[in-house]
């Protein structure tokens, strides 16, 4: 069976490390020929199986798929030049029609078994985007998946956009039953479509890496939260409030790591600074690795707005470190509330008495460990509802 996986970039992000995760899983099957292509690169591009074979856009498509930051982050003036030029031509014709003018001269003429559109299509935004539109225009296919990583209301997804779109494609496959039901709810007409496959997760891999290096010297509670840092989606501005009050409340034996880079780095470490919190947060940036962190950490703290399926928990569990997130829609099918971890409310007040009695009380992280040591982590589940739909002609 041949099999076309459709991806924007391979910079570090949840979505792209998920798919990393697929493609391993998929491509060790002598069952599967599996092709990508990729609007841009990433860093993630040396972590793609050897047998699969990839194919990248053209440099405009590479640029308008890798955030400016990053393409600043080259330092080269012609680069920066042809990027911003396409900031100002999406503007005027759009970034559909930008995206039908680049995609078009990437049209591929084999014929797959199945075409998967990996990434989520966002509305709004300029140039995250086009998989769905590649995958509807410029692939042939006698089955066409889009996959859902996100709850379409939060992230609000434009339903005329879905409901014109997604008529082309065979299934709409959710990273979770929560995000499945959200999907029914947005596009109901589509009930039909939409079915649910699990992440994948490289179990041995990520047991292995947590062994590579010690990261720090333990303390009495060490914090750990991992993540793109953008703070309309994954709220890592709540981190240095929450210092403040357990700081005001005479909580200070703790340390809390930030790993992550994202637009908002910057002004959530100056807020750290003006709230007096930087003694007790380290933000260690970027991080290839962060696997000996969340190992030796005592809990991982996620506080997103909204998530579909975060990669991060089910590496914190396989890691049995102990999980403290906010009510996002599939929260619960992955945390066992009081097992495995906390789920809490997702504004300051519900997420700060969890923080502080774990802190005060190690007893319960350590009998969460234990739970954990005791349920291991398996994709038994993802895989099994992986081949159904490759094998599904309905």
């Amino acid at each position: 069976m041949k099999i076309l996986f459709v991806a924007q970039n391979f910079q570090m992000g949840g979505i792209q490390k998920a798919l990393i995760n697929t493609l391993k899983e998929v491509s060790s099957s002598d069952e599967y020929e599996i092709d990508v292509f990729t609007f841009g690169k990433g860093v993630f591009m040396k972590d793609i199986p050897p047998t699969v074979n990839v194919m990248v856009g053209s440099l405009l498509l590479q640029l308008i798929a890798t955030p400016f930051a990053e393409v600043k982050k080259e330092k080269n003036l012609l680069y920066i030049v042809l990027r911003i030029m396409c900031m100002i031509i999406v503007r005027i014709i759009g970034s559909t029609r930008l995206y039908s003018i680049l995609l078009k001269k990437h049209r591929l003429d084999e014929r797959y078994h199945i075409a998967i559109s990996y990434f989520n299509d966002v509305p709004g935004n300029y140039f995250n985007q086009g998989t769905n539109l590649f995958v509807d225009n410029f692939v042939k296919a006698d089955k066409k998946f889009a996959w859902i990583h996100t709850d379409p209301i939060e992230a609000a997804f434009d339903y005329e956009t879905c409901v014109n779109v997604y008529k082309n494609f065979d299934r709409l496959l959710c990273v979770s039953k929560a995000c499945k039901q959200k999907m029914i709810d947005f596009i109901p007409q589509y009930k039909h479509k939409i079915q649910v496959v699990y992440n994948f997760f490289p179990i041995n891999e990520i047991n292995e890496q947590a062994l590579q290096y010690t990261p720090f010297t333990k303390g009495t509670t060490d914090i750990v939260s991992v993540g793109r840092v953008d703070n309309f989606t994954k709220r890592f501005d709540l981190i240095p409030q929450l210092c403040k009050l357990l700081k005001d409340s005479s909580i200070c034996d703790f340390r809390w790591r930030v790993l992550g880079d994202g637009p908002d780095l910057l002004s959530n470490k100056k807020l750290a600074v003006t709230l007096g919190v930087d003694d007790v947060i380290e933000f260690i940036g970027q991080c290839d690795n962060p696997y000996p962190y969340i190992k030796q950490s005592d809990v991982l703290i996620l506080t997103s707005a909204f998530e579909g399926y975060p990669m991060v928990i089910g590496e914190a569990l396989i890691l049995e470190t102990p999980v403290i997130t906010t009510n996002f829609a599939a929260a619960s099918e992955q945390i066992s509330d009081g097992h495995n971890g906390f789920i809490t409310g997702r504004h300051l007040e519900d997420i700060y008495p969890v923080v502080a009695s774990v802190i005060e009380n190690k007893d319960i992280l350590q009998m969460m460990k234990q739970y954990l040591a005791e349920n291991h982590y398996t994709n038994q589940k993802a895989y099994e509802q992986l081949v159904l739909e490759f094998v599904n002609n309905d």
